[in-house]
């Protein structure tokens, strides 16, 4: 396995495989932000949803932008610029959540949602498409798509640091 198709199985995601053609490609969404661009999974991704009241978490930090109702549960929003230590160029204005499946499910829900501005696009990604992005971090994985910087944020390091929060 080369190390183009480590990128994609680093960060959870499971190919999906069309029986007719055994394609080995991946669906995923993409996002833009005023200040990067985002890569999903497909299958990480619960729901693509409208943002409702947000409850504040007294004496939670920064990044966690409090609890949401969906489907009944309260569930972690996360305010992913926060996270990553990135200065948006202009204020975030969310209008929609993405609901994650959380892998481990670790804390007290099974999801956890990122703020976003646009509607997703979805993508099929391959391989001849993907190469290592230059920059490293443990929020997220960098790439490149189709020659453009991306990031695909580590779902198991967000599902960790909301755990931290929710266990004080």
């Amino acid at each position: 396995m080369n190390q183009k198709s480590n990128i994609i199985q680093g960060v959870e995601a499971k190919k999906t495989r069309n029986i007719a053609s055994q394609d080995d490609r991946v669906r995923c969404l993409t996002l833009n932000f005023f200040s990067y661009k985002m890569l999903i999974p497909n299958a990480s991704v619960a729901e693509v949803t409208e943002l409702n009241n947000i409850q504040p978490l007294l004496g939670a930090p920064e990044w966690f932008g409090g609890l949401m109702k969906w489907r009944e549960q309260d569930i972690p929003v996360i305010v992913f610029e926060k996270i990553m230590n990135i200065e948006a160029s202009k204020p975030q204005k969310y209008r929609r959540v993405l609901i994650l499946n959380t892998p481990n499910n670790k804390g007290c829900s099974p999801f956890i949602a990122l703020g976003c501005q646009s509607i997703p696009s979805l993508t099929m990604i391959d391989e001849a498409r993907l190469a290592i992005g230059s920059k490293k971090s443990e929020q997220a994985t960098h790439i490149k798509l189709d020659g453009e910087d991306y990031i695909i944020p580590k779902i198991t390091f967000l599902e960790d640091k909301v755990s931290e929060v929710m266990a004080r």
